[in-house]
């Protein structure tokens, strides 16, 4: 007779509709106040120019989108440069290898 042994899953609910709506408010709350800060400094450096203040929201959006895209990019950089570094110091070390160090 084989034995039988009762397993006992635990299921953890995630709440992943609070964690989606969390995550979108933080990102909400963040875009307005990075707009008012463009507009803010748009402002000093135009004094003349006016901006709709349906515009704020969009505006901040596109400047954390932005941000987003320049870290990406110097990761990017970043990854290649730790790549290439690796494969050079690899290759040194099979150099000295076969060179008898």
């Amino acid at each position: 007779m084989h034995g039988l042994m009762n397993t006992c899953m635990l299921y953890l609910e995630i709440p992943w509709k609070e964690i989606l709506n969390a995550i979108l408010t933080f990102l909400y709350s963040a875009a307005h106040y990075v707009g008012l800060l463009v507009v803010y400094l748009l402002g000093r450096v135009l004094p003349t120019a006016r901006v709709p203040t349906d515009l704020v929201d969009p505006i901040g959006y596109l400047a954390i989108l932005t941000a987003f895209l320049i870290l990406v990019q110097v990761a990017k950089k970043v990854a290649w440069v730790v790549v290439v570094v690796g494969w050079v110091l690899i290759a040194i070390r099979i150099f000295l290898g076969v060179a008898g160090f």
